[in-house]
């Protein structure tokens, strides 16, 4: 493959000299995002070559806009404050004792799933295991 040349003009804030290592840590970092952007390309051309043999027309450049703007993806549910999507709690058995008999002493549902910093519904599921739950009639 042929290479070629790309001409990158960078502004530097006022002030700011265009020192040797300024300009060599400019031209790093402009050469790492080309080759990232070729390997992504090139990965982008294969997968379009694999999808085409099963009967799915799509180009290169479709596959990586289609990445880049995210599409078909579900944003990760989130814990409501933070933002961060919420960690999964697993409850080890000794917890699970423990919840058992905070329950049994007359703990508050709401109380106890904030101690243990799962939901209400989990801590029910717990009890009705347990068999705390008296059965409809």
């Amino acid at each position: 493959m042929a290479k070629r040349t790309i001409k990158i003009n960078i502004k530097l804030p006022t002030g700011i000299v265009a020192s040797k290592e300024l300009v060599e840590q400019a031209t790093s970092a402009a050469q790492s995002a080309v080759q990232g952007a070729v390997k992504e390309l090139a990965e982008a051309q294969k997968l379009s070559k694999d999808l085409a043999t099963k009967g799915i027309r799509i180009t290169a450049e479709e596959l990586i806009s289609r990445k880049q703007s995210g599409r078909g993806r579900r944003p990760a549910k989130s814990s409501g404050k933070g933002g961060a999507p919420r960690k999964r709690i697993v409850l080890s058995e000794a917890q699970r004792k423990e919840l058992v008999g905070e329950l049994k002493s007359g703990a508050k549902i709401a109380a106890a799933a904030k101690k243990y910093g799962i939901s209400t519904a989990t801590v029910m599921n717990i009890k009705a295991a347990a068999g705390l739950i008296k059965k409809r009639k």
